[in-house]
């Protein structure tokens, strides 16, 4: 129930709420908007094959959504159902909201929240308020609104970044390709050239011993004055032929250590050629969940999106005008995100403070000082907590980090 406040004219305004409201209490204006942004695609499946039935389950993701809404309208088993879930799934926000006591704490957490880019639990929890009244709610509902546009502008964005990052796939693909043909037939042509080598090194040592085995016969022989020359010239032949021999021992040692840095080079470009497939991949399913047709659901299914399960995410470092975009990703994440610009302008205490509040730490080593990179680490193996380096700012590193931390992978050391 609601409080109402009479004009001078005689009509008659709601103003605010008494009590928790629910979900069925809500005007036809906001079940949309509230259905959207707080349901996931996956979690109106399983809502709709528990109240009804895998064939309905199974329709298009707006045609679940419209269904969810026109029967939100009034008190039912959906409605109920709904309700129940968006309370315990947002028990947090709720609960953080609930000790608000006046209006104007009331906006102002809820500005917190959406600056946080935690505008699903902030909706919810806002709308559901005792304190919540037309005004508010009409705020709540604009804010909503325009964050709406503002995906859609991320989401041209994201495929823009996506389309970029696949034009540099292809383009390392072939220089792969051309390098592991290169690499390929210069380690055939060392090998056969080593074979060679080493044949003609065993033939010269051969020869080299036959020389010295006969040299020995001449010496224990007492021969005449007119084998003398005949002896000087087996001994230059046998000096010449040891010089050629270590020759070919220096020739061949050149020839393995290239033979090895081939292989090396190979062995690096295919490692690149792997993290950037996974980036890749991990960009994909961030923008494939991206294309929404209401508010962030995914188009296709949000199990590509990875869950952060309400994590606090901390981002050290990093370029600037990108850090809308690391919360945006995390906030598409169900997670919370903070950030410290690795000691650019922000204080080395506050880097403490939000590593102790962190549950996983994401590290952009190409944008940050040696001194909060050191501190960081040392923090992070101290108290045993989760952290990760990623080589550069670009969005996919971020997007592959978020992956890699939602499905608990472990932490990379730089």
């Amino acid at each position: 129930m609601c409080d109402a406040q009479t004009t001078a004219t005689g009509a008659l305004i709601l103003s605010s709420f008494k009590g928790k409201r629910k979900l069925w209490e809500l005007t036809s204006k906001l079940l949309c908007p509230v259905i959207g942004t707080c349901l996931t695609t996956t979690e109106i499946r399983k809502l709709a094959e528990k109240i009804a039935d895998n064939e309905v389950a199974r329709k298009s993701d707006y045609w679940l959504h419209t269904w969810v809404v026109s029967n939100c309208d009034s008190k039912h088993r959906l409605s109920v159902a709904v309700q129940k879930h968006l309370d315990r799934k947002f028990a947090a926000a709720i609960k953080r909201f609930g000790q608000v006591k006046c209006r104007d704490e009331l906006k102002r957490v809820w500005q917190q929240h959406i600056e946080r880019g935690a505008s699903a639990e902030a909706l919810w929890a806002l709308l559901t308020h005792p304190l919540c009244d037309l005004p508010t709610q009409d705020m709540a509902y604009e804010a909503i609104h325009m964050l709406s546009h503002q995906i859609g502008a991320g989401q041209r964005a994201d495929l823009k970044r996506l389309h970029d990052a696949e034009k540099e796939l292809v383009a390392l693909k072939k220089s792969l390709d051309k390098s592991q043909q290169k690499a390929h037939q210069t380690i055939s042509d060392k090998d056969r050239q080593l074979q060679l080598m080493q044949q003609q090194l065993a033939d010269l040592k051969a020869e080299n011993l036959r020389l010295k085995e006969h040299n020995q016969v001449l010496a224990q022989q007492d021969a005449p004055h007119n084998h003398s020359s005949q002896l000087q010239q087996l001994r230059n032949e046998l000096a010449s032929k040891t010089s050629a021999v270590e020759v070919l021992d220096r020739q061949k040692v050149q020839w393995q250590q290239k033979l090895q840095a081939s292989e090396s080079n190979v062995l690096g470009l295919t490692q690149k050629l792997q993290q950037q497939q996974q980036e890749t991949r991990a960009l994909e399913g961030f923008v494939k969940q991206s294309l929404s047709p209401c508010n962030g659901c995914s188009a296709d299914s949000c199990r590509d999106c990875p869950d952060l399960k309400g994590q606090k995410i901390l981002c050290v470092g990093g370029l600037h005008r990108m850090t809308d975009q690391y919360r945006e990703l995390v906030s598409r994440c169900n997670g919370e995100f903070s950030h410290h610009d690795g000691g650019v302008e922000d204080s080395r205490k506050r880097l403490d403070a939000l590593l102790w509040s962190a549950d996983a730490v994401i590290c952009a080593t190409d944008c940050i000082s040696h001194d909060a990179y050191y501190r960081l680490k040392r923090f992070c193996k101290q108290h045993n907590k989760r952290h990760l380096f990623i080589p550069s700012s670009g969005l996919s590193s971020f997007a592959k980090a978020m992956d890699d931390v939602a499905n608990e992978v472990s932490c990379i050391s730089l």
